[in-house]
């Protein structure tokens, strides 16, 4: 069995920035209880599968095959700052995207359905596509570090999505770890 999820990597000019924005805010609220992401682990999560066999994987590789076959690159700016799930109980901070093409919703629409054909169960939750930057170990005491978050300007430089990665997730004592089990690239026509 193996942790999985699909993703869209960012590029290493907007990991750069988005990790010199998480560097700032640990400078500024260096008492603060946080769980800070590490820049190599930065992603727009699509689906999360949790635990799956071999087969399912190959299920899931083939869903995702096909959705890429349908998708062409499109370009995505970070460029927005929120909380989950509300401010007065915030856990986790994020960065969000700028899109005017709304690909992001199109690439996840197709992956749901694409998956739900290989017997995986669509996501209830509405997609909110977003990179988690911080989980707030202390949210009653973090109210300055969300406000500071949420009052900040954020934007990196427009990049190209090219392909969806296949991760899996390994969970050890400091924190999981992600390798890349399979990237795909997009492949559809431009419109």
């Amino acid at each position: 069995m193996k942790r999985i999820f699909t993703a869209i990597d960012i590029s290493a000019e907007a990991r750069q920035k988005v990790s010199g924005y998480i560097a700032d805010l640990q400078a500024e609220f260096p008492m603060v209880r946080v769980g800070w992401e590490r820049a190599e682990k930065l992603h727009f999560t699509l689906k999360f599968l949790g635990d799956i066999d071999e087969i399912k994987l190959q299920n899931l590789t083939d869903a995702v095959n096909e959705t890429a076959k349908r998708l062409s690159d499109f370009k995505l700016r970070i460029s927005q700052t929120g909380v989950f799930p509300s401010i007065k109980k915030a856990r986790v901070l994020w960065l969000g995207i700028e899109y005017e093409t709304g690909s992001m919703q199109k690439l996840n629409e197709i992956l749901e359905t694409e998956c739900e054909g290989k017997g995986f169960s669509r996501e209830k939750r509405s997609f909110k596509p977003h990179l988690t930057i911080a989980r707030l170990r202390e949210p009653q005491s973090s109210f300055k570090l969300i406000e500071k978050h949420l009052q900040n300007d954020f934007e990196s430089d427009e990049f190209t999505v090219s392909g969806i990665t296949i991760y899996e997730s390994r969970l050890q004592k400091t924190g999981s770890i992600y390798t890349k089990y399979k990237n795909l690239n997009l492949q559809g026509k431009r419109d």
